[in-house]
């Protein structure tokens, strides 16, 4: 029995907005993991934040300076243990998108390393949730 499941054909989907240039396509909501595609257009600085769990990044298009002045461009995968703390910008003049799958909670920092915010799988899936119904959207992301 052929159990492949039917592609979600991204290029399609609109963009979330999260913050002031950055938004997201959220394509799996599954217990404590989440995969997505993240836009950050540039100029735009990803504060502080520490990982809770495992984050695998893929580079689709444009480039992100890393936390230690390496530059990842497309083609570039970057992982980052649970309990890694980073920040990173969009680096050039088009926006970077990366497909991220990751795991457990991601806590923003304040300017004195203090936890400032915090999200999770499930608190993803209500912002996408009521994202989707306030614009239309039928929800498509696997879990939702």
């Amino acid at each position: 029995m052929d159990r492949t499941s039917s592609p979600i054909h991204t290029e399609t989907l609109p963009w979330m907005p999260l913050e002031p240039g950055v938004s997201a396509r959220i394509l799996r909501l599954d217990g404590n993991d989440r995969t997505l595609q993240l836009k950050v257009e540039p100029g735009t600085t990803i504060a502080a934040h520490a990982h809770g769990g495992e984050v695998h990044a893929y580079n689709l298009s444009g480039r992100r300076r890393l936390g230690n002045g390496e530059i990842a461009g497309p083609g570039a995968y970057v992982y980052e243990p649970a309990g890694n703390m980073d920040s990173w910008s969009c680096e050039g003049d088009e926006p970077v998108v990366i497909q991220i799958t990751m795991t457990g909670s991601l806590t923003y920092l304040d300017q004195g390393g203090a936890p400032a915010s915090r999200t999770d799988t499930d608190k993803l899936r209500d912002l996408y949730n009521a994202w989707c119904a306030g614009e239309g959207h039928a929800p498509v992301a696997l879990g939702a």
